[in-house]
């Protein structure tokens, strides 16, 4: 059972509350079905981990309605309901992790190296390295 309000307990092998709700408890996720999207999109998250070889940081990942529309995000982002997240390759070059994982991850992918991120994507059930076709993929 995960503590949402100890900003250190793991949510997966690589990642804490702290990263998922960006040190806000505003974020913290009250919700059962968004915590369990949360766990999944960790799990995924420790396989690029794993397979990049080098840590990742985390720009955004669940952001609740009212913080969604404070900072302009789209009314229906999965990041409201924990299915997405903003990451970066922790001293490594982002534009060659964000090509590294267009051809790893198979949910949707928001290019946003410019910006400073990699938008990953649940929706549509894919993740990590899965099969068949690629979700959709579109520029910040």
């Amino acid at each position: 059972m995960i503590n949402w309000k100890d900003r250190n307990a793991k949510v997966s092998r690589y990642f804490t509350v702290g990263e998922v709700i960006q040190n806000d408890d505003r974020r913290i996720p009250t919700s059962p079905q968004v915590q369990l999207n949360i766990i999944r999109l960790a799990w995924e998250l420790d396989k690029v981990r794993a397979e990049w070889g080098a840590p990742i940081g985390v720009t955004s990942w669940h952001r609740p309605t009212a913080i969604n529309k404070a900072i302009g995000g789209v009314a229906n982002s999965p990041h409201i309901e924990g299915l997405a997240a903003d990451i970066y390759p922790i001293g490594r070059d982002l534009m060659q992790f964000q090509t590294w994982l267009d051809a790893r991850w198979y949910g949707r992918l928001g290019y946003g190296a410019k910006k400073g991120f990699v938008h990953v994507d649940l929706r549509g059930g894919k993740g990590f390295n899965s099969a068949g076709a690629k979700g959709t993929r579109w520029n910040y």
